[in-house]
């Protein structure tokens, strides 16, 4: 169809009718462009943000511990800034882990039904057993104090079984099996313990239980703590750290307020 020989007039007539014709359609379309988005934001802030762990069967906030006693005798105890849901069933016992760390003593069932822990990286499948799980950025891991735990494919099959003294990190791609942290569980007794451990990775563990993230200039990452720690007084940790290796902690303000306690260099 030609237009060019159409006098001006006509001719923006014409496209105006064109434009109106379809703001219809552009309008539909920009609504469900629009739609889709949002719906692909929501999927994403649900996954990353604490509203789940918020309405779970139990929960603990910062630098607590929660220990509760399920129908079945097993003794489940919360770590800090942890979030679980149980489903128990006449089929299974199920615990899904929503957020941070918890010790599990499987009960002895007198129905005999197995006993799962769900994470968003991978199930497990308890064997009679003492053991930790804990959810990490992208993967999750389990150690096992007795018995033995089974990480679990997702068509439920074995993919491996840690015996004591053994754990693993995995996710949904594989696992990676390594030796039990001698003192990965001195938080059941309230106690962090580095034994010559980076201070950077000293201060994201010590991050868990503090109000205010923890960082350190990139000068001191490298220095090694050791200790024993009590986290009833994150403050007083810092203090002690900070001291025995001659550095300076200091309060930075970031972006809307936000506030991260950092150890660098003591200034001269």
């Amino acid at each position: 169809m030609q237009h060019e020989h159409l006098p001006p007039a006509a001719h923006a007539s014409l496209l105006r009718a064109c434009v109106q014709a379809n703001a219809p359609r552009r309008q539909a379309v920009k609504t469900l462009a629009l739609l889709l988005a949002c719906s692909a934001s929501l999927y994403a802030f649900e996954r990353r943000s604490p509203w789940r762990s918020w309405t779970a069967d139990y929960r603990t906030g910062i630098n607590q511990r929660r220990v509760v006693t399920l129908n079945d005798g097993t003794r489940l105890t919360l770590n800090t800034n942890s979030a679980v849901n149980i489903a128990y069933d006449g089929v299974q016992r199920r615990i899904d882990l929503l957020a941070g760390e918890i010790f599990i003593a499987t009960g002895k069932d007198a129905a005999q039904r197995p006993f799962f822990v769900g994470t968003p990286h991978g199930s497990l499948q308890a064997l009679g057993t003492r053991f930790t799980v804990r959810q990490h950025d992208g993967y999750a891991s389990a150690g096992v104090l007795e018995g033995a735990v089974a990480v679990l494919a997702g068509d439920g099959a074995q993919r491996l079984v840690l015996r004591p003294g053994e754990s693993a990190h995995f996710d949904s791609d594989g696992y990676h099996r390594q030796a039990l942290a001698p003192y990965g569980g001195a938080w059941l007794d309230g106690m962090l313990v580095a034994r010559d451990m980076r201070l950077a990775d000293f201060l994201a563990e010590l991050s868990r239980y503090s109000d205010h993230p923890l960082d350190c200039a990139p000068a001191v990452a490298g220095l090694r703590v050791s200790g024993s720690y009590p986290l009833a007084d994150v403050d007083a940790i810092v203090d002690a750290v900070s001291a025995s290796l001659q550095l300076r902690r200091n309060t930075v303000t970031r972006f809307w307020g936000h506030q991260v306690l950092r150890i660098e260099l003591a200034a001269r």
